[in-house]
């Protein structure tokens, strides 16, 4: 056992806790005292619970089809819901479940959201809100973002219970930090009593589901993590809290190996006959380019006959959410996401006749590997835990540990296979891993051979990297190109608020800040540190990259917002080179 990771562990250990069989005691009972809504999907269906249409579309070799939908406003999201159940009554593609992606101000409680950076998609303030989302059309709606483990945990849990939403979630994003909200003791107590509401309805079907690519594995260079994470995950919700567990993930893991022996290890390791743990696999974005956006279609086709094809062969209850091919520059509008599940419904129907050439050998070889040395990760991973005197039978207090925990440093704490120096050694490394590693040193040859860069022009530069939201392969990106050319960087982690990303370049004594940002909040994000900068009477050189696009007031989508940012005085900018340039600047 890796006495190191033991100790770091230890110095974790949370103080002043309550008993966490107490706070998901409060939280069942909090449950009971609401009544559970159901979908006119459901009352027209004959279907007691989602999850038994599920099952017995899965005994039949069908394939369910799952439309994620976000946009800017409420009224905007429940016409788009209406639009489309009658795209499947005209086309005969049967289109009847829906997962909302509403704002991550919604996450917050009310108080908190006037001042944190403004995101894409809409806002919900009521249980009304919540409700709408039925638009009077037989139609199942799923709320998971923003549900069961964020600071507003027990509104945004209640709400979707009401309104019918059997699965809440998602478990896995209790490591996100929200702008502005710095009490991770109260959520995770929060988040232990949302559990609890669901429990209370578990003979209605209600469960917890969790996204894998938005936690701790999405931080992680070995596939063999995801299996890890998603055991210690299940042990904590499922066989401490008592809910029903279900496990999705997707975005991620691109390479159709891992990305289909992934749910087939959990499934044949987790669910059982009267549990179901399999959700759904969300599209992949990894291969999309940000031109020529039509050729998208290619990965994206290939992507969905395979999973349609796995799921008619093993009949899990594997659902499929497909990306729109313009995910990786834009929020999709309705006719996009559309046009991708049209494509997907197509494959569908000519799936039969592919079935009998599939060799699914390879995935079943690699799941096993996943499900061998998956289990020793959880198993090392709960030995640390235990011998840093982590009270095992406490939620709450395991929660807490992980919150606790720079996700950046999971893998390399838990993982069972690591060389001398600590470094984690891969049983079958992530594509984004390795894909992010190799563009780095690609990039980094392009700037010496063909920029002539000689490797010492950063030399003297000091700088905080950090991102705005959960993703961090841009961060680690940055950071290497930066530091490969002679700057001094501090990484600030991921999830970081305008706020502490100047308190930290203060107690660093640094005057130069880079950000990378993803979803939309680039404009008011570079708005909040102008006026934070000016309040604090000091000056800071900022840089920010990334997704550089907001829905402006009055447009229902996005529009680049690179020439807004660049005159507020923040550098927006995502070619490297020129950003090099910009840094050697500063220092003159």
């Amino acid at each position: 056992m890796d006495k190191k990771s033991v100790e770091f562990i230890r110095s974790l250990k949370p103080v002043d806790l309550p008993d966490g069989y107490e706070v998901l005691k409060e939280g069942i009972e909090m449950g009971n005292g609401i009544k559970a809504g159901k979908s006119l999907f459901l009352k027209e269906s004959g279907f007691e619970t989602f999850q038994a249409y599920k099952e017995d579309c899965a005994a039949r070799g069908e394939v369910i089809f799952e439309i994620l939908l976000g946009l800017a406003t409420l009224e905007e999201q429940v016409d788009a819901i209406k639009k489309i159940y009658e795209h499947g009554q005209r086309t005969g593609f049967d289109i009847r479940t829906v997962q909302c992606i509403p704002s991550q101000l919604v996450a917050l409680p009310k108080e908190y959201r006037a001042n944190a950076p403004k995101p894409t998609s809409y806002v919900m303030e009521t249980l009304e809100d919540y409700l709408a989302h039925q638009a009077d059309v037989p139609m199942q709606i799923f709320f998971e973002d923003q549900v069961l483990c964020c600071p507003n945990a027990i509104e945004t849990t209640r709400n979707s219970i009401i309104a019918g939403s059997e699965r809440c979630g998602l478990v896995s994003q209790f490591i996100w930090s929200q702008p502005g909200y710095t009490d991770d003791r109260q959520h995770m107590i929060d988040m232990v009593k949302s559990i609890g509401m669901v429990v209370s309805k578990r003979d209605e079907g209600f469960l917890c589901d969790t996204f894998m690519d938005d936690g701790f594995p999405g931080f992680g260079m070995d596939c063999v993590t995801y299996v890890g994470y998603a055991l210690l995950e299940h042990y904590i919700v499922h066989d401490l809290c008592g809910a029903r567990h279900q496990i999705s993930y997707g975005n991620l893991l691109s390479e159709y190996i891992p990305r289909l022996a992934f749910p087939l290890a959990i499934h044949k390791m987790l669910s059982t006959k009267e549990e179901n743990c399999i959700g759904y696999v969300n599209g992949a974005t990894i291969y999309q380019w940000d031109h020529d956006i039509e050729s998208n279609y290619g990965p994206a086709a290939q992507e969905m006959l395979l999973e349609i094809l796995f799921e008619r062969h093993y009949k899990m209850g594997l659902q499929i959410d497909p990306v729109s091919i313009t995910e990786k520059i834009t929020v999709p509008t309705l006719d996009d996401l559309l046009n991708i599940y049209s494509v997907g419904s197509r494959l569908r129907e000519q799936a039969p006749a592919w079935d009998a050439l599939m060799n699914w050998t390879p995935i079943e070889e690699c799941a096993e590997i996943m499900m061998r040395e998956g289990r020793k990760f959880y198993e090392n991973a709960m030995a640390i835990l235990e011998a840093a005197g982590i009270n095992m039978k406490d939620p709450l207090e395991l929660f807490m540990v992980l919150k606790k925990l720079n996700p950046s440093k999971f893998e390399a704490t838990f993982h069972h296979n690591k060389d001398e120096n600590g470094t984690v050694i891969p049983f079958i490394p992530t594509v984004l891993g390795r894909k992010t590693e190799s563009l780095t040193k690609d990039t980094i040859r392009e700037l010496y051979d063909e920029k002539g860069l000689k490797g010492n022009e950063l030399e003297g530069v000091k700088l905080i990297a950090a991102s705005g939201d959960t993703h961090t392969y841009g961060l680690y990106f940055i950071n290497g190109i930066y530091s490969e050319f002679g700057a001094e960087v501090i990484s600030g982690g991921v999830d970081i608020d305008p706020p502490t990303l100047l308190d930290l370049a203060d107690e660093e004594g640094f005057d130069t800040v880079a950000i990378s940002v993803h979803n939309g909040q680039g404009l008011d994000y570079a708005k909040q540190l102008v006026e934070l900068a000016e309040k604090r009477g000091k000056k800071y050189n900022m840089m920010l990259g990334g997704m550089l696009n907001a829905i402006l007031p009055g447009d229902s989508v996005t529009s680049d917002v690179k020439g807004l940012i660049n005159d507020l005085g923040v550098f927006a900018e995502n070619d490297i080179h020129k950003c090099i340039l910009k840094l050697q600047s500063f220092k003159n």
